[in-house]
């Protein structure tokens, strides 16, 4: 059990967040006003939002890492939590630099802030994704971030990291921070739980109870662990591994990061993270058992992956189609994941015969909106789906009726309907996580034949009494796991290769060696 400590001296710590996911094959920057439009708090209204009275995520999750940091401060007791700044988007193509820069701003202007009263700070904590991306900057944003916060507030004050499950683990990200805890589910439902886990042990050793120190290390992976779902095979051993790992009153934490692999980072690559109390050489040794656990289970490929047509084939002769909607997974164009949710070929598949399915779809296409600006609710016209500008998405000819013209979280939406094919239309980037998205055009997921989805496991959470049969789909788009396979990395990464162990490598991608690993390497079939 991890103790707080004896000394119970009054505490203040500064808490805030910079999330976002990149994904470097979306042709469609990320800006401040896509934070503004997510969620952007300041100061007393972030204070309002993490309490459990209040809402941190607005239309996404009541209670995530902020308020759960917060509720550790409480039980604790003599903490005072110092709002700072929280900012998250919808994952999308890199920030601008313009963007980066006035986020970091806002968060370092406000720890100078909280530095200069007379209290001063012990602590800080800050939500962060690890796989964000940034145009011209050659270096991980969070590091940069990390390194300026640690310059800012010196030695003496400690810093606490959260970080994604997805995140790409540098030293950029490790070396900086005092406390890293990481997401422990996918779909991720334990923000919450994970500010919990970091506030607690920040709090721990501010008060001396524990003096934690780390090992982490980086595997050849970008694809790998089947489905990687939490609680589902092969996974689900890796993760009650970590747990018994942290049932030794030695351990502080133990982390796994299955990376976003749609960025250009040049050291990508899955990692493991373990701190424990002040004993290096344990650290280190777990980190090499928790590492030989994960590899175990590099081979285990994705779940098998349909064409369009085929997947519409599947759709059609399913018997759990008579439960509820199977949901067709847009693999190639997930939002959740960073694409800018513009691919129109299932719309095109849909379109081109008469499957006899009543399928709903989410489209961005915002010359598309644009085009029916003036174009009144019941009226039919002749349109083209065009998909996101400069995402080399087919154009597709159609006849439709504008049903309902609504602004919702996606922006300025339309339902347009081409007899069973309900097309909802977005200028932003569309992200129907919850049956939600469907209901305010007018639709009930409960109807439906299809639902398309453009999320890997999020929605899961939010469908589960709805659909299910769930059928991954290949359609050349920006999440494709294809041009993962065949990117070029500076180790050879598996599934590309198959390679019989991860410790060379590990050397150079945690930069501890310049030269490629000597191991032989074996093509894998794609």
């Amino acid at each position: 059990m991890l103790g707080l400590g004896r000394d119970k001296k009054p505490l203040r710590i500064a808490y805030g967040r910079l999330f976002h996911e990149a994904n470097a094959h979306s042709p469609v920057l990320t800006e401040v006003e896509d934070f503004v439009r997510m969620h952007h708090l300041e100061g007393a209204a972030l204070e309002a939002a993490t309490t459990l009275r209040g809402t941190e995520l607005k239309s996404f999750m009541p209670h995530a890492e902020l308020t759960g940091f917060r509720a550790a401060a409480r039980l604790a007791g003599k903490v005072t939590c110092v709002p700072l700044q929280s900012s998250l988007a919808v994952p999308g193509g890199p920030l601008s630099r313009a963007c980066f820069e006035e986020l970091c701003a806002g968060l370092l202007t406000r720890i100078e802030a909280a530095l200069a009263e007379p209290e001063g700070l012990d602590g800080v904590y800050l939500a962060l994704h690890g796989s964000m991306q940034v145009d011209g900057l050659d270096e991980a944003p969070e590091a940069l971030l990390l390194r300026r916060v640690r310059a800012l507030v010196g030695a003496k004050v400690a810093l606490a990291v959260s970080y994604d499950l997805h995140a790409n683990l540098s030293s950029g990200l490790v070396d900086p921070v005092d406390v890293l805890v990481a997401y422990r589910t996918n779909p991720h439902w334990d923000l919450f739980p994970t500010g919990y886990r970091a506030g607690k042990r920040l709090v721990a050793m501010l008060r001396g109870a524990i003096a934690p120190v780390s090992a982490w290390r980086k595997l050849p992976i970008v694809i790998g662990g089947g489905n990687t779902i939490d609680f589902l095979s092969p996974m689900n051993g890796v993760f009650r591994f970590m747990k018994a790992l942290e049932k030794d009153p030695r351990v502080v934490s133990a982390s796994l990061f299955m990376v976003h692999p749609y960025t250009t980072a040049e050291h990508l690559g899955w990692a493991v993270h373990v701190s424990t109390n002040g004993d290096r050489a344990l650290a280190e040794s777990l980190a090499d058992k928790l590492a030989d656990r994960v590899w175990q289970e590099r081979d285990v490929d994705l779940p098998p992956m349909f064409g369009v047509n085929e997947a519409l084939e599947e759709a059609r002769g399913s018997l759990a189609r008579k439960l509820g909607p199977v949901t067709l997974i847009d693999c190639d164009d997930v939002v959740g994941a960073g694409a800018p949710g513009g691919n129109t070929r299932i719309v095109r598949a849909l379109l081109a015969k008469d499957s006899g399915l009543r399928a709903f779809v989410p489209l961005h296409d915002p010359q598309l909106v644009e085009d029916l600006r003036d174009v009144r609710e019941g009226e039919t016209r002749d349109v083209v789906f065009r998909g996101t500008p400069g995402y080399g998405a087919p154009e597709v000819q159609a006849t439709v009726t504008l049903v309902r013209r609504t602004t919702t979280d996606s922006g300025n939406t339309l339902r347009l309907d081409a007899g069973k094919v309900h097309v909802v239309v977005c200028d932003r980037a569309p992200l129907p996580i919850h049956p939600s998205f469907w209901e305010v055009v007018g639709l009930s997921a409960r109807d439906a034949d299809v639902i398309v989805q453009k999320n890997f496991f999020h929605y899961r959470m939010f469908y589960a009494a709805i659909s299910f049969k769930h059928v991954p789909v290949v359609s050349a788009g920006a999440t494709s796991f294809d041009a993962v396979r065949n990117a070029t990395y500076v180790v050879p990464m598996v599934p590309a290769t198959r390679l019989a162990d991860w410790r060379a490598s590990d050397l150079v991608l945690r930069r501890k060696k310049s030269a490629p690993p000597a191991e032989p390497a074996v093509a894998a079939p794609l």
